[in-house]
């Protein structure tokens, strides 16, 4: 008796042969696991990436800069190098920005000589509103609408976008500045925050410059006149004195999301902006 029961308990059960419907259903549960794997990786891949950028967007880091988010097209290059493109700027002709473009600075296509200089500031620190940023040279794409051409200017994803062309420190006229308000770089998020006595410093061809805000305003961008526009855009046009003027679109969010265009100007540090600005940061 013991033992046909020790033989009893030795039989293993036999599993019956999956069905057809069970052998699918296991099959396509498989497959989605390995989907959420590879869509997990991907986006903590992502997610990494983007980190990684806004550390080396940072001034006080070594690692070289994000590259700006889109590159300048050959076509747009080759046009203002050859000896067909026009001498000086084009008259401005607002586009109306339904494409990808949407939410960058337009103008007038520069003149040939700006697709030459080179940008020699390399890092902007505004302690105001905690900006520490890599600068980058940003350039422009040309578009074409009713036979003229314009200029959509380069935004740098993470640092801050110096504009080619534009002045650099001591050139005596305008640096034109810009960054993203919102994305993963989001570097102008804060921008709309300063006031005039704020302090701007620019590392360039290893000096510091000083700068002081001077004025900040909002103007509308999308919806306006052609007039509207192409008085807006001639803030990043070249100045009689030296100036930085940074720009961002506003507002980050919301249903008038871009529609608009923060401007800060900022000129050369003078002795007598001292108080103001030892004011300003002892009332933070």
């Amino acid at each position: 008796m013991i033992r046909l029961n020790q033989m009893a308990t030795s039989v293993q059960p036999v599993r019956p042969p999956l069905t057809t419907r069970a052998k699918i259903l296991m099959t396509v549960s498989n497959l989605l696991m390995l989907i959420g794997v590879i869509l997990l990786l991907y986006v903590g891949g992502i997610y990494a990436d983007a980190e990684y950028n806004r550390y080396a967007a940072r001034g006080d880091t070594d690692v070289p800069a994000p590259l700006p988010v889109l590159p300048v097209q050959q076509e747009a290059e080759g046009r203002l190098s050859t000896e067909q493109a026009p001498a000086e700027p084009a008259p401005f002709v607002p586009i109306v920005l339904n494409t990808p473009a949407a939410g960058q600075v337009t103008s007038p296509v520069p003149a040939p000589t700006a697709a030459e200089k080179e940008s020699t500031v390399t890092r902007v620190v505004i302690p105001a509103i905690d900006i520490d940023s890599k600068v980058v040279n940003v350039g422009w794409e040309v578009k074409e609408q009713k036979g003229v051409q314009v200029a959509i200017w380069q935004v740098a994803e993470y640092a801050v976008g110096h504009h080619k062309g534009s002045a650099n420190p001591g050139d005596g006229t305008n640096i034109v500045l810009a960054g993203h308000v919102g994305g993963y770089g989001k570097v102008f998020k804060d921008l709309i925050k300063l006031e005039p006595g704020d302090q701007i410093t620019l590392h360039s061809a290893g000096q510091q410059y000083l700068y002081t805000v001077s004025e900040k305003m909002i103007v509308k961008e999308e919806g306006v006149s052609p007039e509207q526009q192409a008085e807006n855009a001639r803030y990043i046009d070249p100045t009689d004195s030296e100036v930085i003027t940074m720009v961002t679109c506003w507002p980050a969010s919301g249903r008038d999301k871009f529609t608009e265009r923060v401007i800060v100007r900022a000129i050369p540090f003078k002795s007598n902006d001292q108080s103001s600005s030892l004011s300003r940061s002892t009332q933070r």
